[in-house]
């Protein structure tokens, strides 16, 4: 947490020059299109299930012209009754629509958590801007903007967690530098007093891991949404925040914090509803029915049409079409099975959360002026570009970890 003196203001209360502002995430074209236009709709490539489905329906299509070749010049009849296809039908429309529905109700459960994420932390900044306008010493700005720099620190490594089955990139190993020192003060082994101690955020832990697994990611925000709480409570010594009667302290009242605090709880709610959905895959048994029947059923077609079908290309057009409905559904189904990614049909995460943070910026601008910006700006291309939104986190829990280790140890 920062002082009233902001480290990026320079004695003259000029700002400090750091290097330039980097974008906190390079956006990813996703799919658009134009629902009114049907020719449009039916011929984009971009986002359409087309190039992974055609080779499948080009393969279905051949083997039934082999069919036809091998009944018409050896004489060998490979066909099948069509009934026994007809009713396979029934089993694999079930199951392929049931699968393609669940996957779309978790698709949009998870789009609704998103929702509320940016929508909290913009509320989150507006109520801390508003709620605090009496005063414009330089200690409330700095609050107000060490309060925004934690809500986007938290924003932006929620959306790196999130992102971990796609990227594998670690949360924790997100930034560019502090790498070294992250590792050393959370996983390594040291030494106190001759004393060799698992030097990790939790001593206790039941289990070995490490800063790239899975349960690791998702601890991240948790521990930077602590820290957004502590933020919003660091006013109430009064020193930061005062009103327009000169030395009178005001703390933000009890039931505003707690109005600021209930925000936080909505964004902690609507991660770990994500994290439900992430850490549960969708139900394997139904996943492994439906691939096994719309494959087999697929690929049966061309044995079931050829018996009832004289003339190959019409049954190789029937064959084609439903191959590529099936199999289609069976592949939508899968791009909404992880909708936390650069496909193109996954959400925008870092888009939609850039402009949440385009947001803050520009309360924190109608409130504390252009200037107040910048400085939180730069704090954010300094700290959470670089050197890791986690480390002031990371920080107070390894001195916390040392004081118990020398409670317990004597050192």
């Amino acid at each position: 947490m920062a002082t009233e003196t902001d480290p990026l203001i320079a004695e003259n209360g000029e700002s400090k020059e750091v290097k330039d502002y980097v974008p906190i995430a390079k956006p990813i074209r996703r799919v658009h299109f134009d629902g009114s236009s049907h020719i449009s709709v039916i011929f984009q490539i971009y986002g359409s299930v087309w190039p992974k489905v055609l080779p499948y329906c080009l393969f279905n299509v051949l083997l039934s012209y082999a069919i036809h070749i091998v009944k018409l010049e050896y004489g060998i009849d490979l066909s099948i009754e069509g009934n026994n296809a007809s009713f396979m039908s029934i089993l694999v429309s079930f199951l392929v629509v049931t699968r393609a529905k669940i996957a779309y109700a978790r698709f949009m459960e998870a789009r609704g958590n998103l929702q509320t994420m940016y929508r909290v932390v913009r509320e989150i900044i507006q109520h801390v801007c508003i709620l605090t306008q009496h005063s414009k010493s330089e200690g409330a700005k700095a609050w107000r903007r060490d309060v925004a720099y934690q809500t986007i620190a938290l924003l932006r490594v929620t959306m790196a967690t999130l992102e971990y089955k796609s990227s594998k990139k670690s949360s924790w190993n997100f930034f560019t530098r502090g790498k070294k020192r992250m590792r050393k003060q959370m996983l390594k082994s040291v030494n106190y007093s001759g004393t060799s101690v698992r030097n990790r955020m939790m001593n206790w832990a039941h289990t070995d891991l490490s800063l790239t697994d899975e349960n690791e990611n998702f601890r991240a925000p948790i521990l930077l949404a602590y820290a957004l709480r502590a933020e919003l409570l660091s006013q109430r010594s009064g020193e930061r925040i005062k009103t327009r009667r000169v030395d009178t302290k005001t703390p933000v009242h009890p039931n505003e914090e707690k109005y600021l605090l209930a925000y936080v709880d909505a964004f902690v709610t609507s991660y770990h509803n994500l994290k439900k959905l992430a850490s549960t895959p969708f139900p394997f048994p139904l996943v492994q029915m439906a691939r096994t029947f719309t494959f087999i059923y697929s690929y049966a077609l061309p044995f079931a049409l050829a018996d009832s079908m004289i003339q190959p290309v019409g049954a190789m057009l029937v064959i084609f079409f439903i191959t590529y409905g099936f199999l289609g559904l069976e592949f939508v189904a899968m791009e909404l099975d992880d909708p936390f990614g650069d496909d193109p049909n996954d959400f925008d995460n870092l888009g939609m959360a850039r402009v949440a943070i385009e947001d803050i910026y520009y309360n924190i601008h109608k409130n504390d002026g252009a200037k107040s910006v910048e400085i939180l700006r730069k704090q954010v291309a300094r700290n959470l570009e670089e050197e890791g939104a986690l480390n002031s986190v990371r920080n107070n829990l390894t001195n916390d970890f040392k004081d118990c280790i020398a409670g317990i140890y004597d050192i």
